[in-house]
């Protein structure tokens, strides 16, 4: 790879033994009488007889001290010291002016134009000596703890884009790893070099290639700013990303698909629009080695079978982890399409109250009707839907079908009943999301009173200040057209009594996780019996989810819950099904005996 290296013009050079000391005065008896005064003192003494050639000296040999003449003709001693302070290198330089005046005024004249300190002639043989010895010595201490700063960041620091060197990057991944190892994280080491980078250099040449590099390190440096990444440079064009990770491929993927994405954008370099892409390997902790060197080695390999690929694309060092980024970023591209393609569908799982025996209601639930890979859970693709932002399309989709569907299976002369429909957090945007329901009711010619809406727990919980009374006007908006609200999953986050009391909730959701065990766990037992009663309490309807057996449903008949939904009635049903279902339970209601266990869907 080639090596751009940063102008190194800037740098400082090493301290001098002897401390130098630019005496600037036009009058040659002035320069010969300090030139006596400090002769034995070890300096070497440098003379300049006016202001221009003063300026000239202060940036050939950056002195120790500059003794200055404030009355010079031509350029005054004023000017210079506003020059010198103006002037990157020489701003720090200390700067005592020597003058016949005792002024108050030329005095301050002079601090405001940033002189350190003041002398008079005639001098004092002492005074000038001891002003002179403290100033140098200080000013040689201040550099040389510049110069082992600087000695200290060019062990550490890329000179060229300020990112950290292998140095520095091999140090902090032996402490990620540590802390890793403790936490039981992964941790992620992304190599990237860019694609074809050596013509670059060939065409346009080795400065605009370090620009290049530069733009390179500023972007990836933005694209990872907010997750307390590690980004530097390891050689050449070749630049490395280190991160800690709990969700490893979901991470992982959108870094390096943001990282490629960001730097393939146009960049301008000498006013030339230019386009550079670049593989990425990837090693990861501790799947890929333990020991820093290793991962770097495999992630270079890696980042070597991405540039074979095809290049603009990345590669995981362990085949097992290419395999699932792959199917995530299928799945992720292919999500983005499934709208236009007509691939969602719906399904119905029905919901029975227990004191009639009758089929009250049904949660519509989406799937994903996959031309190769079947049905999909949503399990598996609504969190990427709601990572892309496709949540909200796919919400009023589910939205408007589920309503529709309701007021066809009506139309067809079935007992009207109510659909539930889950409402994600990202669509929970109150003036969007009730215009939205306004118009799939007013499309559908659905009755409110047939359409409940489930939220989570957390999603009234963390809304605080506005956000909050726009939700409560939102929810009591929607309840005084007859929507229900229901609280899904409840019992598995806050649980809070007072945001069911604020909020205008009909209805609570034990979670299945409760009803699994109720009939062999005593604390979900008792958890689930202080739910219902709480909800009693409230006026809320209870409804039971992940029901499967008879023992279950007896446990629950006598809590006095409401309503219940699971296997042991039915799986959830596509259209076709559930309407067969809505026939048999037309022509002959549902009756819950006590020892029943003929499942619901064989009626």
């Amino acid at each position: 790879m080639p090596e751009n290296d940063a102008n190194t013009s800037d740098k400082k050079k090493t301290i001098p033994e002897k401390s130098t000391i630019l005496i600037v005065d036009d009058e040659q008896v002035a320069r010969y009488t300090v030139e006596v005064l400090l002769s034995k003192e070890g300096y070497n003494l440098v003379f300049a007889e006016n202001g221009e050639e003063a300026l000239k000296k202060a940036e050939e040999l950056v002195p120790d001290l500059m003794l200055l003449d404030v009355m010079m003709p031509g350029m005054d001693g004023f000017e210079v010291c506003q020059h010198l302070r103006a002037n990157k290198r020489l701003g720090e330089l200390p700067i005592v002016m020597i003058t016949a005046l005792d002024d108050r005024d030329s005095k301050l004249r002079g601090i405001k134009a940033g002189a350190d300190d003041f002398m008079s002639k005639p001098f004092d043989r002492a005074e000038l000596r001891a002003r002179v010895r403290t100033i140098t010595r200080l000013n040689r201490y201040r550099r040389l703890i510049e110069t082992e700063e600087q000695l200290a960041y060019l062990a550490n620091y890329d000179t060229l884009t300020d990112l950290p060197n292998r140095s520095l990057l091999m140090e902090r991944m032996r402490q990620a790893l540590d802390r890793a190892s403790r936490t039981h994280q992964n941790v992620a080491i992304l190599v990237l070099g860019l694609d074809n980078f050596q013509i670059v250099n060939d065409t346009l040449g080795h400065e605009e290639g370090d620009q290049m590099l530069c733009e390179v390190a500023q972007r990836l440096t933005q694209t990872v700013s907010t997750m307390g990444a590690t980004v530097a440079r390891l050689s050449g064009d070749e630049f490395v990303v280190m991160f800690d990770t709990d969700n490893l491929v979901k991470d992982v993927s959108k870094v390096v698909q943001s990282l490629l994405e960001k730097i393939s954008l146009q960049m301008k370099i000498d006013n030339q629009e230019m386009v550079i892409t670049a593989s990425i390997g990837i090693s990861t902790y501790p799947t890929d080695g333990s020991e820093v060197s290793l991962l770097l080695k495999n992630a270079d390999t890696a980042m070597s079978r991405a540039k074979g690929a095809g290049k603009n694309t990345y590669q995981f060092f362990t085949a097992k982890m290419n395999e699932a980024a792959l199917e995530r970023l299928i799945l992720e591209n292919q999500l983005r399409k499934v709208l236009i393609n007509n691939e969602l569908r719906l399904y119905y799982q029905p919901q029975i109250e227990l004191k009639s025996g009758h089929l009250i209601g049904m949660e519509a639930l989406v799937r994903w009707q996959h031309p190769e890979l079947g049905l999909i859970s949503p399990i598996k693709f609504v969190p990427v839907a709601e990572e892309i932002g496709l949540i909200i399309d796919i919400g009023k989709w589910v939205l408007q079908t589920a309503c529709q569907q309701n007021q066809e299976w009506q139309r067809a002369g079935f007992p009207p009943i109510r659909v539930s429909v889950n409402v994600s957090s990202r669509q929970f945007q109150p003036r969007n999301l009730l215009e939205t329901i306004k118009e799939i009711l007013i499309n559908s010619e659905l009755n409110p009173i047939y359409l409940e809406l489930e939220l989570t727990e957390s999603l009234l919980i963390e809304e605080e200040g506005d956000n909050e009374n726009n939700i409560l006007a939102l929810l009591t908006e929607l309840r005084s057209m007859g929507v229900q609200i229901a609280i899904d999953d409840f019992g598995t986050g806050y649980s809070s009594l007072s945001y069911l009391k604020r909020f205008p909730v009909t209805t609570l959701k034990i979670d299945r996780s409760f009803v699994q065990d109720i009939c062999t766990d005593e604390n979900d037992a008792a958890i689930t019996t202080a739910i219902i009663a709480m909800a009693h309490s409230l006026r809320l309807s209870i409804v039971a989810e992940g029901v499967e057996t008879s023992e279950q449903v007896a446990f629950l008949r006598d809590k006095q819950c409401e309503i219940i939904q699971g296997y042991y009635f039915s799986r959830p049903l596509p259209v076709k099904e559930m309407t067969q279902i809505l026939e048999k339970v037309t022509k002959q209601p549902i009756y819950l005996m006590k020892n029943q266990t003929e499942k619901f869907s064989s009626l």
